[in-house]
């Protein structure tokens, strides 16, 4: 009667182990190996109760059997959480992209200057001697009384490059855009208009900023300090944007004049940048 009680704890001890294992390895494949992790703790307790219970009335030998195979339960979960950490540890990391702002070449410059003046209207590429950019450079010297050609000057060249710059300026300065980056940008802009900010214009207000703040409320003499209150910031950008908008007539202005002076002289176009049809 003792050795057949001992077997059928035996076996249903067995039985609770092989469920086990099937319980582990369903939660593995539905879960991930995450799961183990928590439920390792419920796993030893499971495992000692059953232990305990089912071999309650074993012999020694049985004892002895039953304590291998409690070993064994417990080896299983602690092998499976260990490979879970080491496989988590070795997770690689997904780093996010950064946005690379685009490179703002002369040739680029000089489109937008034609598109904020109204004659072009396709895309800022580069692309000078595209259809469309000298069709856009014919429209404005005829719009300016210069003549009839796709050609610019060296000089009204350097022209349009600046006002590609002046007009970008005059964006950043209109923005209704009230994120903390476009009033970096406002901030930064205004500074570089007033000549006392000199590197990239980026909406990050750091420490060359701060000190270009500083250095300009000095030569104003604003209240002492690298930061601007509301009506100093107003000021700064209301001031800068009246700059601009002088700087941008007085650029259209010395367009015109300059190409209409070279056209006129000696008919001949010495000198001159002559675009040639696209390919």
């Amino acid at each position: 009667m003792q050795k057949e009680i001992n077997l059928c704890g035996l076996h249903t001890f067995l039985t609770h182990f092989h469920a086990i294992l099937a319980f582990i390895e369903f939660y593995r494949e539905q879960k991930g190996e995450d799961v183990i992790l928590r439920k390792k703790s419920a796993m030893l307790i499971l495992a000692g109760s059953l232990l305990t219970g089912n071999v309650a009335y074993a012999s020694f030998g049985d004892g002895l059997v039953g304590g291998v195979i409690g070993g064994v339960v417990g080896s299983v979960i602690t092998n499976a959480a260990y490979r879970n950490g080491h496989r988590r540890h070795r997770t690689k990391r997904r780093h996010k992209k950064r946005y690379v702002a685009p490179v703002m070449t002369s040739e680029k410059k000089l489109q937008k200057a034609l598109t904020a003046l109204g004659f072009y209207h396709g895309k800022i590429d580069g692309e000078v001697n595209s259809y469309e950019t000298r069709s856009a450079i014919k429209a404005m010297n005829t719009a300016y009384e210069i003549g009839d050609t796709a050609s610019l000057s060296p000089r009204a060249k350097d022209a349009l490059i600046y006002l590609g710059d002046l007009f970008a300026f005059d964006r950043v300065l209109i923005s209704k855009d009230n994120s903390k980056r476009s009033k970096g940008k406002k901030i930064q802009t205004a500074l570089k208009i007033h000549g006392f900010y000199h590197t990239k214009i980026d909406g990050a207000v750091g420490r060359g900023t701060r000190k270009s703040i500083a250095e300009y409320k000095a030569a104003k003499g604003l209240s002492y300090g690298n930061r601007l209150d509301f009506e100093e910031e107003y000021q700064l950008i209301s001031s800068a944007k009246a700059i601009n908008d002088r700087n941008i007539e007085g650029t259209v202005a010395s367009l015109k004049g300059n190409q209409a002076q070279n056209n006129s002289a000696a008919g001949s176009n010495s000198g001159a940048v002559i675009l040639q049809p696209a390919n």
